[in-house]
């Protein structure tokens, strides 16, 4: 049975895992029984949401189809290979045929070109520069649309054809175009957000660039034109702007921006935020999944008691759902049940709908990943986070968690590689240096490996959480000097606030303190601390598996 609401499939009455593209073909297939579909429009249907190498994407898609349904090639019962032109569905389809538009993303589009340049001889770099830091700053909004970037923009440009007529070769909602021009001593950046569909401006804005602080004037400008960008487009997709105060969404903007940043106080700030969000504005459903994400980004920062942060995730995810069904609300709704009730099949039913509503949702997608860590099914956790990087190939923080996955799954190598990638993208995330940190030592290049640790020290702005890493890396580099200091300082923070024990579990077993490790790890797991359900597969208590209970679905 196929369930095209909920994105599952049944095999008298068991759920068949299936990915998302090979679940979208065969609603796609079922929808027209007995008839050819072509493989061009299978193609241009699924992966709609991005441009890929159509012909390899489909090929594999069918393959993984064909094994969930457990159909030979050669002798079919469901799908019917029609030469080189496509697929027939073969079977009786029995019920009502609902549109293929319940399965499919129902993220809009937003298509960033390359900025126009008149400005001299550094004209092109400075373009490319700020085009990049508009992108970036947008990503780490967590934006409810697909960004379609340059590298997908410019390769389908013609200089004979209008902005719009570009528009639609990118099958783009809304286009972000601007320039970059010297207006005397001065350099002038124009930025318009163009709607594609009713072929209106939607905002525009024109910003001073200083020649003597231009990086500083790019990144605070760039952030400027994201947070506008953002507001602009959510107010087109909801259609009732009179209904959020401007304040609302000033507020909302402004938390988005700090916890995209991760560290303990950017995130304490976006609490305080979403809470002044939510208070001009509690129909904003938005800031509701917002708020319950941010009080998740404290419980894996460990600086709050988890009993009282997974309340809150409780609370505000089903706020945001009594308004509206938001992936990200589902999503919050799953690591409550993931990391606080371990009810593992609750929050993987809260992932699967959070997905079917929107399955390019990158918050969904690395939960999902997280989930199936935790139950050491490690090639469904990286090929779903390599789906993730799919859907947004260039978010730093969306590669770093793919490393973070290969990390689990033992394939350092291949972690470090897709850690350096993530790198490139955005160098200022400390979880990147951390998780980079964590693969150099796994592969004993111990010196790299602290080194990297204080790097992410510093750009966390000393977190409890990554100097716990550092001590980490400094043990098992043999200085237990310095490693037990900071144990020392960890232990006497804890007497005045909440951190977590898993990370004082983890010096003891750099250490070689097993029985104070296993202790800790008690401790953790009576106080519900997020990170135990990783316990069992983090290699770093590799000597500890044995004594450490492994999660199981």
């Amino acid at each position: 049975m196929v369930d095209l609401d909920t994105g599952e499939l049944f095999n008298h009455g068991v759920r068949i895992p299936l990915q998302d593209k090979p679940f979208h073909i065969l609603a796609l297939l079922t929808q027209r029984p007995k008839q050819l579909v072509p493989r061009a429009e299978i193609i241009r249907t699924v992966w709609s949401d991005t441009y890929v190498e159509g012909d390899l994407c489909l090929n594999v898609a069918i393959r993984r189809l064909r094994a969930a349904l457990q159909d030979d090639a050669s002798h079919p019962r469901f799908i019917e290979t029609v030469g080189s032109h496509g697929y027939r569905f073969i079977a009786s389809v029995h019920g009502p045929r609902s549109d293929l538009a319940h399965v499919r993303t129902g993220r809009c589009r937003l298509a960033v070109f390359p900025l126009k340049s008149f400005v001299g001889s550094h004209s092109d770099s400075l373009a490319q520069s700020m085009t990049e830091q508009i992108i970036t700053q947008l990503r780490r909004l967590n934006p409810p649309f697909t960004i379609i970037t340059p590298e997908f923009t410019t390769e389908r440009c013609s200089k004979s054809k209008s902005t719009m007529a570009l528009c639609r070769n990118v099958s783009a909602n809304y286009v972000l175009v601007g320039a970059v021009v010297r207006v005397r001593a001065q350099i002038r950046l124009t930025v318009r957000l163009l709607n594609c569909e009713a072929q209106e401006c939607l905002w525009a804005e024109s910003y001073t660039l200083s020649e003597q602080t231009l990086f500083a004037s790019q990144e605070e400008n760039s952030c400027k034109i994201a947070d506008a960008v953002m507001h602009a487009i959510y107010v087109a997709i909801h259609r009732s702007p009179d209904l959020i105060p401007s304040s609302a969404h000033e507020s909302y903007l402004q938390g988005a921006c700090f916890l995209s940043r991760l560290t303990e106080p950017d995130v304490e700030r976006s609490i305080l935020s979403f809470q002044q969000t939510v208070r001009d504005c509690p129909q904003f459903a938005m800031a509701w999944a917002a708020l319950a994400n941010a009080h998740c980004a404290q419980v894996r920062l460990g600086i709050v008691p988890p009993r009282k942060a997974f309340v809150e995730i409780k609370r505000c995810a089903d706020k945001a759902l009594e308004i509206d069904d938001l992936p990200d609300a589902r999503t919050a709704l799953a690591y409550y049940y993931f990391l606080y009730e371990n009810d593992w099949n609750a929050a993987e039913s809260a992932l699967v709908r959070a997905l079917a509503i929107d399955s390019g949702c990158s918050l969904a997608l690395g939960a999902y990943a997280q989930l199936l860590t935790a139950v050491e099914r490690h090639q469904d956790a990286v090929e779903m986070m390599t789906r993730a990087c799919g859907v947004d190939p260039f978010s730093g923080y969306t590669r770093i968690m793919l490393g973070w996955t290969l990390y689990y799954a033992g394939e350092y190598s291949a972690a470090l590689s897709q850690l350096t990638h993530a790198m490139e993208l955005d160098a200022s995330l400390w979880i990147g240096h951390t998780s980079t940190a964590m693969v150099l030592e796994r592969l004993g290049r111990l010196d790299e490996a602290v080194a990297e640790f204080k790097i992410a020290v510093e750009h966390s702005h000393r977190s409890s959480l990554t100097r716990a890493h550092l001590a980490y890396g400094l043990a098992r580099q043999g200085d237990r000097a310095q490693a037990c200091d900071i144990l020392g300082s960890l232990l006497s923070l804890r007497q005045r606030r909440y951190f977590s024990p898993y990370w004082i579990a983890l010096i003891h077993a750099a250490l070689d303190q097993r029985s104070e490790a296993l202790h800790w790890l008690d401790v953790a797991r009576s106080e519900h601390c997020s990170w135990v359900v990783f316990a069992h597969g983090d290699p770093r208590f590799a000597a500890l598996r044995p004594d450490i209970a492994p999660m199981r679905l």
